[in-house]
């Protein structure tokens, strides 16, 4: 094929056979991605050939045309479809197809594949994968991944791993588009997911964890745990299935995996060890049972009574421990936790987080970075659960659910011991042990902080328990009414189908709609919360998933009804769905009726007849939806997360009064306190945002006082009036000649007196009231840190390709450590490594903080673009720290037109060439090429997010004047332009 693909002129019968000789085009695949296939009345193959290819579309999931492209520049010239250069030359010389799969790897791990000299991808796409033959990505070729790599090919030729029912075991994989397989290495086997239906991981774990240390379990299970006798799980004997199956050869096989592919379909016994066959034992004193770590805490934790050193305590400066189970990214209750944390924290109490049966983190650092990255901002100290704990000590110490109890127990030198108690935690398991044992954390002798008056009064009335109760909130900034009104022709129900969470009585609900759909009414349903297991129903649909707080929000505001039951606690999606002014159903009950007024819900008995007519009352009834709505808002309304930590912080001081006494009144007044925070705002013709800017700049909430200074340096329009709008700022006005990115922001620095500097642009406005405290707490984390940058949002009206590149760019800054200094990859800082280092030295002062001592040593150097990364790199380089405090959020973006981005990325290149060296574009030929690429992908991308055909013609423009814009600086003469 190679010397026939040399000879051959491009053509479209040419190009269609020498891809089809590759084995690389998958017609079903390509259908079934690209949406303009099918009516174009071209073949899957020849639509490729004459339109996809220039679309920049690919032949199959594992090849990615641009992207090789720009690896294998001969690629572009080649006679032929950049697939065909792959197949003839590409993978010989070690070149992959795409990020996502590596030749090196395959080969590797599939000798005999590398002895035929066949090539790897032609291999996987024709039968590779039914042989256990995995694509692995390329970053798993690095060093550091090399153990993953090697655990990834075992257990996928094992056998042992199901894909397809660990996503559909795992319901919360069910909108994620990630390879199954991947994620249990990667993640699942650390937070306990099965591999299989028979194999237990965390109860492995568990059992032989001391064996296992480090290792993924499934994998030591394949390489060593199956030969010494391991079990799998507590209900599959090895030796059961041999002794009760004697035509097994048990010196031949693996009794897990002859099960699963043959004794299942066999009908052999699952071999748990309750069955009839005798299998003699061996007692040694030291070995403990094989039962579940969080019932065994029971007895490994000692029950002791509390003995502080002393029973006063500082209300407005209150020690706080919480002991908190592991988790994983969008863990609803832990967002609870570390809400309170966080508003805690605002006023001016001192936390730590300890973390129970540590199975995802593996690093206190790690389980820090989780917690600033995907839920709340913490400034407080993070610890995995060790020796260390029993020794720990302050005023309050919380469990926060019923398997963290028995640890809070064992340490003595705390004031009280609090329960957070989030629901009625025994109704999550059948009756028996977990069951009881869960009850009996609430007979301790510890006080309940409850959310909500009905788990209050349970703890009180039914086990004495001293309690005290606080109320969830909708966060209003995301869930509001519908700027519209609803308009549908046919009413939508929004309906919460969490289906695997028992109490949650998705079933009967789902009865009622069956009902509904008898009746002579029409309505249409939005369901959320879970990825449906059917596709079909007896009335209209949309399955959405599992959706972000936003997409929920929109949905909220187009439904007429909303249907959400829970049949313990209530829970957040209710209020949620009101603060949008939606009407709902819920179950009738004690726990429902206690909390909710009964003019903002409609209850319903749970039978599904009657939950119908409940629901079939407010679609018929547009007056009684709008009066319920009406109520739901207003009663909603009055809650805030802010006012629930104030609730928590009353229960707190309150009991910790009765066994002590408060030195409150002994402190000096806040008044007093020096100034922490300076915050200084350069402007020039700032406009109207600066009103907001600084609306938001003097109502920041923080447990200290602070300052704000606008330098202005000649405007001509409002913002000096803007300014004397506010007599709390101070304005400090210098000549325009004399402004300088690096001196006017060292001016502002001598102007204030703050610990700590953080420094806005005047169209940069800040998120939400907790963005000073977030960036200055993130640098008092990290004693070694200089400085902090926080994140960029795009404006609502931003465009969709500057919303893409702004959030992506801050995505891939949450990837990495939020800590970064020269220590934290040494080898590629002192090899220059140039994407090392553009990470290192990114630092962006439309957004930033800075360490006042730090900066007496290191001020910005005087220069007129760019102070903010000379800044970072000067600190990195004097061994100092910078921080990425994700949660210190700013409204920040522009979209230009294709004559300033000209301007502006000249400037940029021609800094980053002057100071770094770097070169963004070197000459013509890259440009085209770079070009190319970049129209193609962002084509593509636009295309399948619904982008007009303008703005995405708009976009290439301005692509082609950011690349000449490089070029530009490129060549500049840069002696006198810094």
């Amino acid at each position: 094929m190679k010397k026939h693909v040399k000879s051959l002129l491009r053509s479209v019968k040419g190009d269609i056979k020498a891809l089809e000789e590759t084995g690389l085009f998958q017609a079903d695949w390509y259908v079934a991605t690209y949406d303009d296939v099918s009516a174009s009345g071209y073949s899957p193959i020849e639509h490729f050939v004459r339109i996809g290819e220039k679309k920049g579309y690919n032949p199959n999931p594992y090849f990615d045309q641009v992207w090789y492209t720009k690896r294998s520049p001969a690629a572009v010239r080649f006679p032929a479809p950049a697939a065909v250069h792959y197949a003839v030359n590409g993978w010989r010389k070690g070149r992959s197809p795409s990020e996502a799969f590596s030749v090196p790897l395959y080969l590797k791990f599939n000798p005999d594949v590398a002895k035929a000299k066949r090539d790897p991808l032609r291999d996987f796409l024709e039968g590779g994968a039914e042989k256990g033959r995995i694509a692995m990505p390329r970053m798993f070729e690095r060093e550091k991944f090399s153990s993953m790599a090697a655990d990834m090919d075992l257990i996928a030729k094992s056998g042992l791993f199901f894909a397809d029912w660990y996503k559909t075991f795992h319901t919360d994989l069910w909108h994620q588009n990630q390879d199954p397989l991947m994620h249990f290495i990667r993640q699942g086997a650390r937070q306990g997911r099965n591999p299989n239906p028979c194999f237990n991981t965390r109860w492995y774990m568990d059992t032989y964890g001391d064996v296992v240390g480090d290792e993924n379990p499934l994998a030591f299970y394949i390489r060593k745990g199956a030969q010494i006798g391991h079990w799998p799980a507590p209900d599959f004997s090895p030796e059961i299935y041999f002794a009760e199956n004697d035509d097994i050869m048990r010196d031949k096989v693996d009794a897990l995996g002859h099960y699963l592919h043959f004794g299942l379909k066999e009908k052999r016994r699952l071999p748990s060890p309750n069955g009839s066959v005798s299998i003699s034992g061996t007692e040694e004193k030291s070995v403990k049972l094989p039962l579940p770590q969080q019932l065994r805490n029971m007895l490994d934790f000692e029950r002791n009574v509390l003995a502080p050193d002393s029973p006063d305590f500082d209300s407005s400066n209150m020690d706080i421990h919480w002991v908190i189970p592991d988790f994983s990214a969008g863990a609803g209750g832990h967002m609870t936790i570390f809400r309170m944390a966080h508003f805690l924290e605002l006023k001016g109490h001192r936390q730590t987080i300890w973390i129970n049966d540590p199975t995802v983190h593996k690093t206190a650092e790690g389980a820090y970075d989780d917690i600033v990255k995907h839920f709340q901002h913490f400034a407080g100290t993070v610890k995995l659960l060790d020796d260390s704990f029993r020794d720990a000590s302050g005023d309050a110490i919380i469990a926060t659910d019923c398997w963290t109890v028995w640890p809070t127990l064992t340490p003595t030198n705390f004031k009280r011991r609090f329960y957070f108690v989030q629901d009625f935690e025994p109704s999550f398991h059948p009756m028996g042990s977990s069951y009881l044992a869960a009850e009996a954390t609430y007979r301790e002798d510890i006080d309940c902080i409850c959310a909500g008056p009905w788990l209050s009064g349970l703890m009180q009335e039914k086990y004495s328990r001293w309690a005290r109760h606080f109320w969830l909130a909708a966060d209003q900034n995301i869930y509001a009414p519908p700027k519209e009104p609803r308009a549908n022709t046919v009413p939508r129900i929004a309906f919460y189908a969490r289906h695997f969470t028992a109490r949650r009585a998705v079933e009967l609900a789902m009865l009622a709609l069956e009902e509904l759909a008898t009746r002579d009414i029409e309505f249409a349903v939005d369901f959320f919360g879970a990825k449906l297991t059917f596709g079909v129903a007896p009335f209209p649909f949309v399955d959405h998933g599992v959706a972000t707080p936003r997409q929920l929000a929109d949905l909220f505001q187009q439904a007429d009804v909303g249907v959400v039951f829970s049949a313990t606690n209530y829970s957040l999606v209710p209020q949620e769905m009101m603060a949008c002014g939606l009407p709902i159903v819920e179950l009738k009950g004690d726990n429902t009726s206690c909390i909710f007024p009964v003019e903002t819900v409609t209850l319903a008995e749970p039978d599904p007849v009657k939950i119908a007519d409940s629901i079939e009352a407010l679609l018929r009834d547009t007056g009684k939806r709008e009066a319920q709505a009406a109520a739901a808002q207003e009663w909603v309304s009055q809650f805030s997360w802010a006012a629930s930590a104030d609730l928590v912080e009353e229960a707190l001081v309150e009991r910790l009064r009765e066994f002590g006494t408060d030195t409150v009144s002994d402190k000096e007044k806040d008044a007093a306190l020096k100034i922490r925070a300076s915050v200084v705002i350069p402007t020039l013709n700032a406009g109207p945002i600066l009103d907001e800017v600084l609306a938001a700049a003097t109502t920041q909430r923080a447990p200290w006082p602070y300052e704000v200074l606008v330098i202005d340096s000649g405007s001509t329009d409002e913002t000096l009036e803007i300014v004397a709008r506010y007599p709390d700022v101070k304005l400090h006005q210098i000549d325009k000649k004399d402004f300088n990115h690096g001196d006017t922001r060292n001016l502002g620095v001598e102007l204030t007196s703050g610990e700590f500097i953080a420094f806005l642009t005047h169209d940069a406005l800040p998120a939400n009231d907790r963005w000073l405290f977030n960036l200055v707490t993130s640098i008092e984390h990290f004693p070694n840190a200089a400085g902090a940058f926080g994140k960029h949002l795009p404006w609502p009206d931003a465009c969709a390709f500057t919303k893409r590149d702004l959030n992506g760019h801050f995505d891939m800054l949450g990837t990495q450590p939020i800590y970064l200094s020269r220590d934290t990859n040494r080898r590629r800082f002192n090899d220059k490594d140039p994407q090392w280092m553009q990470l290192l030295h990114f630092y962006s002062d439309n957004n930033s903080c800075m360490r006042r001592s730090v900066w007496k040593d290191i001020p910005y150097r005087p220069t007129k673009f760019g102070e903010d990364q000379l800044w970072a790199l000067d600190v990195i380089d004097a061994g100092y720290g910078k921080v990425y405090a994700p949660q210190a959020i700013v409204f920040h973006s522009h979209d230009f037109g294709a004559e300033e981005t000209f301007e502006r990325n000249m400037t940029e290149s021609a800094f980053f060439k002057h100071f770094f060296g770097y070169e963004l574009i070197k000459d013509e030929t890259q440009l085209e090429k770079t070009l190319a690429g970049i129209n193609a992908n962002d084509s593509h991308w636009g295309k399948a997010n619904g982008v007009a055909p303008e703005d995405i013609e708009a976009r290439h423009r301005l692509n082609e004047a950011r690349l000449k814009g490089y070029l530009a600086g490129v060549k500049a003469d840069t002696c006198s332009m810094f």
